[in-house]
């Protein structure tokens, strides 16, 4: 009786310390706030790949169907704010000018709506499809046309890059060019792939010191005179992802699903494997690299430890992100070849 009478007061004293606790909530980064559907109907053949980037203003994101509708939503609820129907599939972002969203249409209609209402400023016909963002330079004063006999191509683009009085573009063909500003004559064309198909350059071309760096998915990455269009610098790795530039350094997402950081020499100062699949695009947010890569999949990797933190799952067989992922301080969003528009927060 002693002993069971000892045993119980140990009980109720150990008992009467014990505070229970609620389940430790699991905090996450990649916070997906809202998503929409925005395929497009077919019966048969090939899958509608979604090839367009959403872009961001104002708390609002724009995004361009293959079906032809424009819709402004409210960055926070994902509801609807306006929409427009243009009759012809956007495969191009938008880009802002003033109070007016810009953005053109494979039919080679570009269209000027008010951001915040929609109300259509005015259209023109380029006669040839816009499937870049637009870069705004004064007036439209020259038009260069190119024919590329590629068939077999990985249908993207680049987004021209004004510098001083030349617009450096990539082309379908496997060759970056310069034209010039005024005229639009080619200064210089330099080929930075040899293969028979899928040679477009299609990285967005980015300053880099006193160099340019782009290049094709099937050639290595390579680094350009301005002025000449002479090869000075190959890095030695192949990207399909928009190479980033992070102060002087390069953050790069291989076809051999790695992240790596190298400095503007081509010297690797970090490297991880995040993928077995191509990385199809990488950039940076909340002080974190956001990769995506052909498998599906978004991972959010720490620069400093180079460890995955957290991925989320684009859960939609053939997803992809074939474009850019956009940021702003507080949002990310994105397409994917899907056609399903994804935010973040």
């Amino acid at each position: 009786m002693k002993y069971l009478l000892l045993t119980a007061l140990f009980c109720l004293m150990g008992c009467g310390s014990f505070k229970p606790h609620a389940p430790e909530k699991k905090t996450t980064f990649l916070n997906n706030i809202w998503s929409k559907n925005l395929d497009t109907e077919y019966v048969s053949g090939n899958l509608p790949i979604g090839l367009g980037a959403p872009r961001i203003f104002n708390d609002i994101v724009y995004m361009g169907s293959l079906d032809g509708v424009m819709s402004a939503y409210d960055v926070e609820s994902g509801r609807v704010l306006w929409s427009q129907d243009e009759k012809t599939p956007l495969n191009g972002p938008v880009e802002f000018f003033n109070d007016h969203v810009v953005y053109g249409g494979l039919s080679g209609r570009l269209f000027v709506r008010h951001y915040l209402t929609g109300k259509l400023k005015y259209a023109i016909d380029l006669s040839a499809p816009v499937e870049s963002a637009p870069v705004f330079h004064k007036e439209i004063i020259w038009v260069y046309k190119r024919a590329v006999p590629v068939t077999t191509t990985l249908q993207r683009t680049t987004k021209p890059l004004i510098l001083g009085n030349k617009v450096i573009v990539g082309f379908a063909d496997g060759f970056i060019g310069a034209l010039s500003m005024a005229e639009g004559l080619l200064l210089w064309e330099t080929k930075l792939v040899e293969n028979s198909k899928f040679v477009d350059v299609d990285l967005n071309p980015i300053l880099a010191g006193d160099m340019i760096i782009s290049g094709s998915p099937e050639g290595e990455l390579k680094a350009i005179n301005p002025e000449s269009g002479a090869i000075v610098r190959t890095f030695g790795v192949s990207v399909m992802a928009h190479p980033l530039l992070k102060g002087e350094q390069l953050i790069l997402g291989t076809n051999e699903g790695e992240v790596i950081i190298m400095n503007l020499n081509g010297e690797v100062l970090k490297k991880t494997k995040v993928s077995k699949q191509p990385i199809s695009a990488v950039t940076w947010w909340k002080q974190m690299l956001i990769v995506a890569s052909y498998d599906g999949k978004i991972q959010a990797v720490d620069p400093l430890t180079m460890k995955v933190i957290d991925h989320f799952n684009l859960g939609n067989d053939y997803s992809a992100i074939f474009s850019d992922i956009v940021t702003t301080e507080d949002f990310l969003a994105l397409y994917s070849s899907r056609n399903r528009l994804y935010l973040f927060h």
